[in-house]
């Protein structure tokens, strides 16, 4: 009997308490938080370069950095006119007329542009950055060389530097020991008028005032262990900026040796 009391009890309880649970207010649920837009395939978001690289300077005008044999460099076009060189590359650093053009060079570039009548005759580099076809330029091996262009060259001065000129193909390369040092492009069948190529061509002026060297000993210190027309290339070139030839140094360090006598 009394545990029937009892039960009655504890339903009585639930019963009165009840009614208070069903008054309390559910307690939020945490919502969804909807996802970033995204941008449209047509309004692409804004580039993210990687971390950690930074952009890289051009080291040319925004141009081609093609080799095109017979036709341009660096997007510079046989029989395109100076004032579009200009424009483009800036004052050059030095200009040298010779007997049968005017040389313009551009050191910051690497670049050297070869006029006549207010024309590009052929234009030369030394920037490695130029390629013929991603396969060859400066800094490149005489067989690179052979095996991109041919066979059919003949063995030439190119820009002070023995080469091989290709001039059925409007292409030639100065080579240092066995690399290639600079590229010139001409019109085909058209070297004979590049004074950069020569013989065959004008060679460029004279330098006025080489300096003395008759008096001086042959492969000693004194002339940095090279014979005197060796020695008299090499203290001329930092002055000038060129290579002049031995042959030409070699006449002149007989006039000297003649005029000392």
């Amino acid at each position: 009997m009394r545990r029937h009391a009892t039960l009655a009890a504890c339903v009585v309880i639930v019963l009165a308490i009840a009614p208070a649970f069903a008054q309390q207010p559910t307690p939020p649920y945490p919502q969804p938080v909807p996802p970033a837009p995204q941008p449209s395939p047509l309004q692409p978001g804004p580039a993210v370069p990687p971390p950690g690289l930074a952009p890289i300077a051009p080291q040319l005008p925004p141009s081609s950095l093609r080799i095109v044999p017979g036709t341009s460099l660096a997007g510079i076009t046989v029989g395109s006119g100076l004032r579009l060189i200009l424009s483009r590359f800036g004052r050059p650093s030095d200009v040298r007329d010779t007997s049968v053009d005017t040389v313009y060079t551009f050191s910051r570039w690497g670049i050297v542009v070869y006029i006549q009548s207010g024309k590009v005759s052929a234009a030369s580099t030394t920037n490695s950055l130029l390629k013929l076809s991603n396969e060859l330029g400066v800094g490149y091996r005489v067989d690179d060389v052979l095996r991109a262009v041919g066979r059919s060259f003949r063995e030439g001065i190119v820009e002070n530097f023995p080469g091989m000129i290709y001039d059925d193909q409007g292409i030639a390369f100065g080579l240092d020991r066995t690399g290639v040092a600079v590229v010139i492009v001409f019109a085909k069948n058209t070297a004979s008028r590049v004074s950069g190529l020569f013989p065959g061509g004008a060679a460029p002026p004279a330098i006025a005032g080489f300096p003395q060297v008759a008096g001086l000993r042959p492969y000693s210190a004194e002339t940095n262990y090279l014979s005197l027309p060796g020695y008299l290339r090499w203290i001329v070139y930092p002055a000038s900026g060129v290579w002049i030839t031995y042959a030409e140094a070699a006449r002149v360090v007989q006039e000297q040796q003649a005029a000392s006598r």
